[in-house]
Parts: structure tokens; sequence; C-alpha cells
């Protein structure tokens, strides 16, 4: 046990005292290293400069990282930050973020969740927790509003989450505590492990799930209390009423089947990915979407906190048709028809990602076969995307015979085959075998086979891509050249999304602008306009690109892999010149150089950031 977290001596800012709605003023640095616990108190000034989200993982990488560190050694730092709306009692408002310097790119990582655990952690009075150095024995953070403890994990490492949420639970006495943790991939330093909380929800992207399991820490259980201070209730209110009442017209696709109901229309356009980003056509798109899920598999839709959409999918397959029956709200669960898997309803089900990179990017058509795909690695910790897309690469590669059968331990890796997929995840979780080459990602696999493998890839900044084709998709054209993590599709290049990563809000909740403020401003009642919530998302970016910089990348890494210069059956591959057009766009967008993309002096003082925490001085 540790002693309850002290003040430092000094902190980062000073600020009158005021009343403060969205936030408690009240940061947790827990030392693995040394044991200890110590409470940062920023001041009111820097929540309204950072909101959260990137804004503290920018802040607090670029103060506490040295330049060059290594991001599975024990100078990085794995920042959970929530947003100053993360917790208020409005639909979408359940999300936080994780932060370090990626496994993956060498850059800035960062990785978003839903679920319940952010709006714990803010209801536990804290706004984020900084985590430096690393434990010398694994162990578990425990959080019980201002009691903070770090106990032994040695029991619980190697375990799979579902048995460890239930083991955490019940060593501490309460059913209510929410975990994030990882699983045995980030226990084994798969380079793509993720970040899991209620089971379900996940700090997918950017390799998180590693740098946790670098400091050898295997959870962090919360329990809060107090609700988060509210500055206008009604007007907040209202807003949830909005929702409700509007689901049907507005958020009707995500209620009914998540994300993953407009597949079979993305595959008919021509840019669904498929075979490894080679076709955008899979003919077996219809077994494996969303409406499919539905029909056969799902047996629910849950929310994350304060949600009224429910989106997201619960899927059960049993293995004997004596094991079936019917289980919540009278739906039948499935049966396997070949008899081989069951999949466990506690890790909720696919979305479009998973049933994208885990089906039609394979190939897979196996409705059963994706689910439990999906199944491993949530129970193994494993980001879906970054997974699917390193198998997708290796059965290229097997294609082409770069890798043969003595490669891949006598597994033949072929597309269309989702017991052979089945069977590579474990690998990969387990380094065991080949899956020890791929669990350092597809741009380091290739970088170690060679033999023309490389020219597979679909990896920005080396993570991979997301499952929208940008050939077919020009919006996503500017979210994966210059998003500072890599390969990622959310959009959080531009203004909306932007804000939305750093003050806790969804993408999903089809709040306009003007909304979006309204709702920040019930909670903080700070009276932001527009251009306030813009310099916000600035801000974020400018932090992240100046990290990134930092520790080396430039122009030359804004850029796409060969594979999207290449045409498709249906969408013409991209010309590079069209491509740099967007990223100059783009800097002269944020006001950084429009040749090199550094954020200039003029702006960082324009967007009100400390010059010295950037290392611009």
């Amino acid at each position: 046990m540790i002693p309850p977290p002290a003040h430092p001596a000094t902190r980062s800012r000073k600020a009158p005292t005021m009343e403060r709605f969205g936030y408690w003023n009240k940061i947790l640095h827990v030392n693995l290293t040394a044991g200890t616990a110590t409470i940062e108190e920023p001041g009111d000034a820097f929540y309204r400069t950072y909101a959260g989200g990137r804004g503290f993982t920018g802040h607090y990488l670029l103060k506490h990282v040295p330049d060059g560190a290594d991001p599975l050694g024990p100078n990085n730092v794995l920042v959970f930050a929530a947003g100053v709306l993360t917790g208020a009692p409005v639909p979408g408002a359940g999300r936080h973020s994780v932060g370090a310097k990626s496994p993956l790119s060498g850059g800035f990582g960062e990785a978003e969740a839903g679920g319940f655990w952010g709006a714990e952690l803010k209801r536990a009075g804290w706004d984020a927790i900084v985590v430096h150095g690393v434990s010398p024995a694994p162990v578990y953070l425990s959080i019980n509003q201002d009691h903070v403890e770090i106990r032994d994990a040695t029991h619980i490492w190697g375990k799979v989450t579902g048995d460890v949420q239930e083991m955490i639970r019940a060593e501490l006495g309460d059913p209510r505590i929410r975990v994030a943790q990882i699983g045995p991939a980030g226990e084994n330093l798969v380079r793509f492990a993720n970040i899991a909380n209620d089971l379900n929800e996940f700090a997918g992207r950017s390799g998180m799930g590693a740098v946790m399991g670098s400091k050898k820490l295997k959870a962090i259980a919360v329990r809060g209390k107090t609700p988060v201070p509210i500055a206008d209730q009604p007007a907040l209110l209202a807003i949830s009423k909005w929702v409700s009442s509007t689901i049907g017209q507005v958020h009707r696709g995500f209620h009914e089947y998540g994300t993953g109901g407009g597949m079979q229309g993305k595959s008919l356009d021509g840019g669904i990915p498929t075979l490894n980003y080679r076709l955008g056509t899979f003919e077996g798109t219809a077994k494996v979407d969303g409406v499919a899920i539905k029909e056969q598999v799902r047996i629910d839709m849950e929310a994350c906190f304060a949600c009224s959409v429910r989106c997201k999918k619960v899927v059960q397959i049993e293995m004997r048709e004596e094991d079936a029956g019917v289980t919540r709200k009278g739906v039948k669960v499935a049966v396997d028809p070949r008899h081989r898997y069951r999949v466990d309803p506690r890790y909720g089900g696919p979305e479009y990602e998973s049933l994208a990179s885990l089906g039609t990017n394979l190939g897979v058509d196996d409705i059963v076969a994706v689910c439990k795909s999906n199944e491993i690695c949530n129970m193994m910790g494993m980001d879906t995307i970054s997974a699917g897309s390193t198998i997708a690469w290796a059965m290229e590669a097997y294609e082409k015979g770069v890798l043969t059968p003595e490669d891949t331990d006598g597994v033949k890796l072929e597309f269309r085959d989702g017991d052979a997929v089945i069977q590579m995840l474990h690998k990969i979780a387990m380094r065991e075998g080949i899956g020890d080459i791929l669990a350092e990602g597809s741009q380091r696999a290739a970088a170690r086979i060679g033999n023309g493998s490389e020219e597979y890839l679909t990896t920005v900044k080396g993570m991979e891509m997301a499952m929208h084709d940008p050939r077919h998709m020009p919006g996503m054209r500017a979210s994966y050249l210059l998003a500072p993590t890599g390969g990622d599709h959310m959009r959080q290049t531009g203004d909306k999304n932007g804000l939305r990563n750093q003050v806790g809000m969804c993408h999903f909740l089809a709040y306009d602008d003007e909304q979006t403020r309204q709702v920040l401003n019930a909670v903080t009642g700070w009276n932001v306009e527009l251009s306030e919530m813009v310099a916000m998302a600035h801000r974020g970016l400018t932090l992240a690109r100046l990290f990134n910089m930092r520790e080396g990348m430039t122009r030359a890494d804004d850029r796409l892999p060969k594979r999207f210069h290449e045409d498709l059956p249906k969408h013409k591959g991209l010309a590079e010149e069209e491509l740099q057009k967007i990223v100059t766009d783009y800097y002269v967008e944020q006001g950084w150089d429009p040749e090199t993309g550094r954020p200039t002096p003029e702006t960082v003082r324009t967007l009100g950031l400390e010059l010295d925490a950037v290392g611009l001085v």
C-alpha cells in the first residue's frame, strides 16, 4: 500500500481559485519505480487551454519524456486523460484518451475509448492519471475516490481480460468497480496491444497496451461516487432529451446495427477493403456485415455512460445445440454450425473496423470465425485493425511465396481461411513462432522479412491504416496523411473531431457545432465561442506535431504507402502530387510552416502554449 497522494512542492501553474465545473483540478501522478503518488493541481487556465485528451497527453509527453526515449522503456509516460465533458450526464460524454510515445511509430501515440471507465475516473475525483517509471514486479492500481493503492498483480499476470475483471472485483469487494487493463498481448509487448475497459471498450490504436505492459502495470481499477459538477443542469438535460427523442430519425443506424450496417453499400461502391486492400468489392460482405450480425448472432445492444443511443453489439455463439437457448430479451443464442467455437458475450461483439479487418480484408465470410477472432483480440488485448492488417500483409506475402509453410509454423496462411486467422491471433498474442515477428507490426515484420514484402504494407508512420479506403473516400485522405498517430481514420485532424477528442465527446453523436458548444458551456460554464473551440483542437494537434518532429518525423512521413497509388477496379489510385497538396494546405490551415510542417513560434504563442513546455525555447 502507498500513502495518500501528496501534493508536490511546486505546481505547473498558479491560477485564482474559482468555482469549477466539469473538472476537479486534480491530476494523479503515479511513479511505479518508487511506488509513490502525488497530486498535481495545474490550475484553471490549464483546463481551459488543453481541455483534456490529446491536449493533456501532448503537454505531459513533451514535459516528461526525453527526446529519443524508448517507447517500451522506463522514461516513457502513460497518460490516462479524461476531458472536461467526460462523466457529464449527457449522451456521448463517456470518452477518455490514453497517450504515450508509440511503440509502433516511435512518435505521438494516442487512443480513445468509450464505456464507463473514464466517467468513473472523473466521478472518483480525478481528471487524469500520469504513470511514470516501471514497477519491479506486476502490479495494479486501485483508486477508490481519493484512496490510491498500488497492489500486487502477480496472481493475475498472464490471465485474459474477462478473468482479470472478475478477480479484481472480487478481491476489492465491489462489483461496480470499473477496470482498464491489458491482456497477455500487452504483457508480451505486442506492439499493437490495446487497453481494454469494460471488456468490450478499447483504447485500441498505437500500442498503448504494450506501453502499459512494459511498466508491469496490469490494470487500473476505479470506483467513483461523486457526480461531476455541472454549471447548467437544465441546459444539459435539454440536450439529453433531444438525443433520446430523435434516436429514430438521427441515430437509428447506430442504434440498430452499431457500425457496420452500411458495409454492403461500401462493397457495391468498390470501397470495402478486400484481400489486403487490393480489391474494393467482396462477394461475402453480406455474410459478415452489421445486418448479418443482428440477424444471426447478436443477443443485445449495450450503451456507454449516460448514452441513450445504445450502439454496442453483444454477440453469443455456442458450440452445441444443448448449450443454446433463449437469453436476454427473448433472443435465442446462435450455434456454430461446424461446432468449432464458442463466443463469450462478455466481450461484446465486432464493430465495423473489426468486421472488415478480420473479415472482408482477409477474404473471410465465416461470421462465426470473425466473431471468434474479435473475441480473441478482446480477451488477449490486441487492436483488431493492426492485428487484421498485419495478418493480411502476411497472407499476401504467403500468396507471393515470400513466406512459406516452414515460416508460418505449418499454418497455411491463405486468404479466406478464418480458422488460420484464429490460429495466427493466438500466436501473435503469445509471441509464438511466426507470431513473434508479426507481433512487431507489419512494418517491422516487412523490414525483417524483406524480399519485396514492403510493397504489401498499408501503414502510415508505422501504424496500419484503418478500414476506409482513401481511394474511395476522399475525406479520409487528410486523416491518414496527417493524423499524428499514423494510419488513423477518425478525422481527428479536423476541428470537429479534434475538439471532441480533447473534451471527451463521442464522434458518433450527431451534435452539430452549435450543439457541441451548448454542451461544453452547460458543463463548464465557460461561455466559449466557436473560435475558441477551434483553438482547443489546434492546440492538441500542434502539441502532437511538435512531439513528432522532436522525435525525428518530417514531411516525408506524411505519405500514404505504395498500395494506395495503385488502381482499384472502381477507383483510381492516388497521385502523389494530389496528396502533397492536401498536406501543404493542411499545414497552412494549422499555422505551420508550409514546407516543413513545423509549428511556427507565432502560432505557438497565438495558441497560448507554454514555449518551455513544448521545447521551443
